[in-house]
């Protein structure tokens, strides 16, 4: 189907639905570029091939804000092949969709040799283009034009918001040539715009017949070489964000209107809520008893609504069972205020999104929210509680990693700004565990575990070995097999879920035939993982972007006393130099080894580690490479064992 008949079509359809018919096409069209000035891109500056994998040679983004307050974004790119595709799966082009409808206005190969192919196939499949390409070779263009509009209009009461966000640049491997945004809006209630991280070489307004067009080009857009652990684009790289709120205090007000009287508690809510706290006295167990229902007897389920971009009613959680994130976190609310506890919504982007530089523009109010939580202000000057009830297993106690240190908007309280949430602690997330490793004269032996997990650590644990058929599988995994390989975790693993501040506690015992190694006629116990810190999370010797650790990671700790009994007939030789390495606001590391007064033959090893800053700017990151450098050198040492018979055991370990 042509691209005129395309639009026709699409044409039809609104007019159908809206009961007027549209003129004439939208005037983004007319901004689509010849094939010709592409090329000429590609063929000024011929690709180096080994350094990158494709390359966009163009790329336009047109937004229209139309005078019925609906928007049309149409996107056109043509991107070179330097690597061609080896599957099938390969040529079907990952087409970015912007909108719920779409309108597929080009998809060609420009070949290398000349000449033009078309897809093999191309249709609009549940409002969603597909293309499939047929054979493409290094040096071929694919070029595409896509348009997708709102499903009706944008930004007043009672509609949903629009956003957008455009980066001008990329990364090195996969570099971009030429950026080019525009945003078409009436010139009586404009479009908000920004931009972040530097602006375009040229930016031209025009003003004409009631309407505002803002073109923003880059010739040379910033190629940022390709790092692990690096932020999210948004945060480096020319960032274009637009939205139909000019500030956040416009957008808390579209909000609070639409989702007004969604949290007074009615006769339902009030009955279950004197339900859940029949018989329990304090205030905080109350809470507690109203976070773990929401939590584990509504079930995560991405349920939309029938405003779609608003939660969900309580009252349509309550009889459904199932809800998102800001769904279950509006029930709590409303069973709380049920039992005089007043409580507000909580919009969060959390570190899983990592673009808090677009929530930070100060011309255009971008919600890039992906989650949503409660908070229970403080009793007189006591400090408010966190409430994240989102999952199953769930409890009340450190806020998860994900939700600390992110970027927050509450939706009722306070003044309408952006905030950070509070910051965690690497003592809210992690393990402490007491192990005992007992060897036999082959160097096989036993490992027996006790361990309590906090904050995150515990949340996984109650996700994953409340099945109690599972429970070895996973902790021979995810616990014992980090550091030791083929052991086998014995059935009956005993697993505590109820801890206090929603601690959790797990034993094991697990057999294994080479928990110890020979060096000559010694056996030796390594006491760190193989994979060392460094080559984990500092890989690079320099960098060029900062390093943003995932919330798995920091801020958490991981401290354990293992005590190594050796065979009978055998002896700890000289033990390892013990040692605290003191990062600083990057963590710590600390190990002390000691003989068991109580037993000749064994050995306590105290290790822990630390990590806390979970972002490290470019200008620290040799000093957080050094550090996790020498936790390495401390950390990766080895207990040996001699016979007891060897009077000079401690010369020869020397």
């Amino acid at each position: 189907i042509s691209a005129a008949d395309q639009h026709r079509a699409e044409a039809a359809f609104r007019a159908a639905r809206t009961g007027r018919a549209e003129a004439a096409p939208p005037g983004d069209a007319a901004r689509l570029v010849a094939p010709a000035v592409f090329l000429a891109r590609r063929d000024a500056t011929p690709v180096v091939k080994g350094e990158v994998s494709d390359r966009e040679l163009h790329w336009l983004r047109v937004v229209t804000l139309h005078d019925d307050r609906r928007v049309s974004q149409l996107l056109h790119y043509a991107r070179e092949i330097v690597v061609p595709p080896h599957t099938k799966e390969e040529l079907v082009e990952e087409i970015p969709l912007e909108g719920s409808g779409a309108e597929l206005l080009r998809a060609r190969v420009h070949r290398a040799a000349g000449g033009v192919a078309f897809a093999e196939e191309e249709h609009v499949e549940g409002g969603h283009p597909v293309v499939r390409w047929p054979d493409l070779a290094t040096g071929d263009v694919v070029e595409v034009a896509v348009r997708g509009w709102t499903d009706g209009p944008v930004g007043r009461r009672g509609d949903p918001p629009f956003y957008f966000v455009d980066l001008a640049g990329a990364t090195s491997t996969h570099p971009l040539l030429y950026n080019e945004v525009v945003i078409d809006s009436p010139e009586a209630h404009p479009l908000a715009i920004d931009v972040l991280h530097g602006q375009p070489e040229h930016t031209t307004e025009t003003r004409d017949a009631g309407r505002l067009v803002v073109r923003m080009t880059w010739e040379h857009p910033v190629n940022v070489r390709d790092e692990p652990l690096a932020p999210r684009s948004t945060e480096y790289l020319p960032t274009v964000v637009g939205s139909t709120f000019a500030s956040w205090d416009e957008f808390r007000s579209w909000y609070q209107a639409a989702v007004e009287g969604f949290t007074e508690p009615d006769e339902q809510v009030r009955a279950l809520a004197r339900d859940l706290t029949r018989g329990i006295g304090p205030r905080d167990k109350k809470i507690a008893a109203l976070f773990d229902f929401v939590a584990d007897d509504i079930r995560y389920v991405n349920y939309v609504s029938g405003e779609f971009w608003l939660p969900n009613r309580p009252q349509q959680l309550l009889a459904r069972r199932q809800g998102d994130c800001d769904d279950k976190a509006l029930l709590l609310i409303t069973l709380l205020r049920a039992i005089g506890v007043e409580a507000t919504e909580v919009l969060v982007q959390t570190r899983l999104t990592g673009q808090p530089s677009v929530l930070g523009s100060t011309r255009a109010a971008v919600p890039l929210f992906d989650h949503g939580i409660a908070f229970v202000p403080g009793v007189g000057d006591g400090p408010g509680v966190w409430l994240d009830a989102t999952s199953p297993e769930s409890r009340l106690g450190p806020l998860p990693s994900m939700d600390a240190r992110a970027q927050a908007l509450f939706a009722t309280r306070g003044p309408a700004i952006v905030q950070a949430s509070p910051p965690g602690s690497p003592a809210d997330h992690g393990i402490d565990g007491a192990w005992t490793v007992t060897l036999a004269p082959d160097g096989s032996g036993v490992v027996e575990a006790d361990e309590r997990h906090s904050g995150d650590r515990a949340f996984a644990l109650r996700g994953n070995l409340r099945e109690k058929d599972a429970r070895a599988s996973w902790v021979e995994q995810n616990l014992v097999g980090r550091f030791f390989a083929g052991l086998t975790v014995e059935p009956n693993v005993t697993f505590a879920p109820e801890l206090a501040r929603g601690a959790a506690s797990v034993r094991w015992r697990s057999r294994g035939a080479a928990l110890a190694h020979r060096e000559g006629d010694d056996w030796v116990v390594s006491l760190a993982p193989p994979a060392t810190l460094a080559s984990q999370l500092a890989p690079l010797v320099t960098r060029a972007l900062p390093v943003v650790l995932p919330p798995s990671v920091a801020p958490g700790h991981e401290t354990r006393t293992v005590r190594i009994v050796s065979p009978e007939g055998w002896v700890p030789a000289e033990l390892p130099t013990a040692g605290d390495e003191d990062g600083g606001a990057f963590g710590r590391a600390r190990l002390a080894v000691r003989r068991d007064p109580r037993d000749p033959r064994a050995v306590v090893v105290e290790r822990s580690v630390t990590l806390d800053a979970s972002t490290i700017a470019v200008a620290d990151y040799p000093a957080w490479r050094a550090f996790l450098q020498r936790a390495d050198a401390l950390m990766h040492r080895s207990v040996r064992f001699v016979r007891a018979t060897h009077a000079d055991a401690p010369r020869r370990a020397k």
